[in-house]
C-alpha cells in the first residue's frame, strides 16, 4: 500500500510539472508577438538623411588631346536640400554637412598590355581646387576626392577642380563615387577603341581590388601628348 502511495505521489508531483512548464511555454508563445513588435519598431525607428542624387560632371575645356600639364577642368553642382527623417516633416531641408555630398574621380591611364586589366590607376598629376577642397580619407583609395562647397544661397553644393596630366599617353576619367559625366558633351569614347579588350568593360585595379566599369558614355577620355 505504502508503494503504491508513494507512485502515486511521484505521479502527481510530475504531472504538475509538465503544467507548469505547459504554462510557461504558453506565455511564451502568447508574448512573442509583443517582443518582434518592440524588436520591429526600434528598426523602423532607426533615422537618417536620404542618399544625394548622382553629380553630373561637366568639362569646360573638352578637347581630344591635351599638352603636358595642361589643365583640364570639371565642375558639377548639386542640390543642397535632402529629406532628412531625424526631423519633423517630409520636405527636403538644408543639410549643412558637406560631407554627406563628397564625390570623386579616379584617372586610369589606357593599358592594353596589362593581364586581365586595361587600364591602371594614374598618380601622376596635380590637382587644383577653385571651388571646394580635397577630401582627407583615411583609407587606400588613390582616387581624387573631393568635398563640394555650399552656394550663396545655400541652393546648392558646387565643385570645380582642374587636373593636369604629368605624362604622355591614353586616359579616361571615371567615378569613384556617385557621378557620371554629362552625357550631352563629347567625350572622346573612341580613344577607348585600342583598348576595348575585355567586352566593352573597364577594368582595374586599386589597393587590390579589381574594379570595373561598363561602356563609355558616362566617362571621359583624352589624350596627353
Amino acid at each position: 500500500m505504502r508503494v503504491f502511495v508513494s507512485q502515486v505521489v511521484l505521479f502527481i508531483v510530475d504531472l504538475i510539472n509538465k503544467i507548469k512548464n505547459m504554462k510557461s511555454n504558453l506565455k511564451f508563445f502568447l508574448l512573442a508577438p509583443f517582443f518582434m513588435a518592440i524588436l520591429c519598431e526600434s528598426v523602423d525607428d532607426t533615422c537618417g538623411v536620404e542618399s544625394p542624387e548622382a553629380y553630373v560632371v561637366n568639362v569646360e575645356n573638352i578637347a581630344e588631346s591635351y599638352a603636358v600639364d595642361e589643365t583640364i577642368f570639371i565642375n558639377s553642382q548639386i542640390s543642397s536640400q535632402l529629406v532628412n527623417t531625424c526631423t519633423p516633416g517630409t520636405e527636403p531641408e538644408l543639410i549643412v554637412d558637406n560631407t554627406i555630398f563628397i564625390d570623386g574621380v579616379f584617372v586610369l591611364k589606357l593599358n592594353s598590355s596589362l593581364t586581365n586589366l586595361n587600364a591602371e590607376v594614374s598618380q601622376d598629376y596635380t590637382v587644383i581646387y577653385s571651388i571646394g577642397e580635397a577630401a582627407n580619407i583615411d583609407a587606400c583609395t588613390n582616387s581624387i576626392r573631393y568635398l563640394p562647397e555650399l552656394a550663396d544661397d545655400n541652393s546648392t553644393y558646387n565643385y570645380r577642380l582642374g587636373i593636369s596630366i604629368n605624362t604622355p599617353g591614353d586616359y579616361c576619367i571615371v567615378n569613384a563615387q556617385n557621378n557620371a559625366f554629362n552625357t550631352e558633351q563629347e567625350n572622346n569614347a573612341q580613344i577607348f577603341d585600342a583598348y576595348n579588350t575585355l567586352g566593352d568593360v573597364i577594368k582595374f585595379s586599386n589597393c587590390g581590388t579589381t574594379f570595373t566599369r561598363n561602356g563609355t558614355d558616362n566617362f571621359y577620355f583624352f589624350t596627353v601628348e
